[in-house]
């Protein structure tokens, strides 16, 4: 059986590795970064596959990846206006230009699927299987994610904002995937 800490041991699972978490009430995971990636390589395209129900109202960091030196280089926070945070290994984007999706409200204490996909300089978001928004991403041309850090799920690093779920158990589906090239 495998834990939220250790690593997927097969190459095949290069970025498919699936966190089926039950999440009761406040949750706050971390795990190491290094071994969950091919050949310690994060993809300059993935997505980020979401099932979640926040509580209403409660924003916060659902997902956020650190390098070693604890800076944070991709984070997800859900929020009335959701906030994609990506910074590579030249500092880019900086914080101002991060994505916001503005008039899309994930704290709203309904369950939602969310598909988030990178793409050379453009962040996707799929709301439910419907609604699709996309932003810039002033990322460099060849950007670099560093995966000798960690994952945290369900805050950041010295925030005191905790994900919240409205009742639980919940499952909450976290998967990281290639991003498909059409």
């Amino acid at each position: 059986m495998e834990t939220a800490a250790d690593p997927p041991n097969s190459t095949e699972m290069i970025l498919s590795h699936i966190l089926n978490l039950f999440v009761n009430q406040l949750t706050i995971i971390m795990t190491v970064t290094f071994g969950y990636f091919s050949d310690s390589t994060f993809p300059e395209d993935f997505s980020i596959l979401l099932t979640v129900r926040a509580r209403k109202g409660k924003a916060a960091f659902l997902l956020s990846l650190y390098n070693e030196q604890g800076i944070q280089q991709l984070g997800v926070e859900l929020a009335r206006s959701p906030i994609f945070l990506y910074e590579d290994q030249t500092g880019k984007p900086s914080p101002e230009e991060y994505p916001v999706f503005n008039g899309v409200n994930l704290i709203d204490g309904k369950w939602h699927r969310v598909a988030i996909s990178v793409h050379k300089k453009t962040v996707t978001m799929i709301l439910d299987c419907k609604k699709k928004f996309q932003k810039s991403l002033n990322r460099s041309k060849q950007p670099e994610i560093d995966t000798n850090g960690i994952i945290v799920f369900g805050t950041r690093i010295l925030d005191e904002d905790v994900f919240e779920v409205t009742a639980g158990p919940l499952p909450i589906m976290l998967t990281f995937l290639i991003a498909i090239q059409q």
